[in-house]
């Protein structure tokens, strides 16, 4: 897998459904659509400035520290980046 995609749709979550969440506030979710199959979506989460997301942009995944394990996240690249 290339680790690349692109935002599908996404929202930004402002309120905690559980106080467990609250410490993220505000955050971003998306179902992005990965390169290697049209209509292959994943839920996750979009790291970077939520102002600036948009339907169809680029993403490509890192792994962040989370508690034990890592999680994939995404992250938009900048216009023109062949990262």
């Amino acid at each position: 897998m290339s680790g690349r995609g692109t935002i599908f749709s996404f929202t930004v979550i402002r309120r905690a459904f559980h106080p467990g969440f609250a410490a993220d506030l505000p955050y971003v979710v998306a179902l992005v659509e990965l390169a290697e199959q049209a209509g292959l979506h994943l839920i996750t989460s979009i790291v970077g400035d939520a102002a600036q997301l948009r339907i169809g942009a680029e993403v490509a995944v890192e792994f962040e520290p989370y508690g034990d394990f890592a999680r994939p996240v995404f992250r938009p690249l900048a216009r023109g980046s062949a990262a």
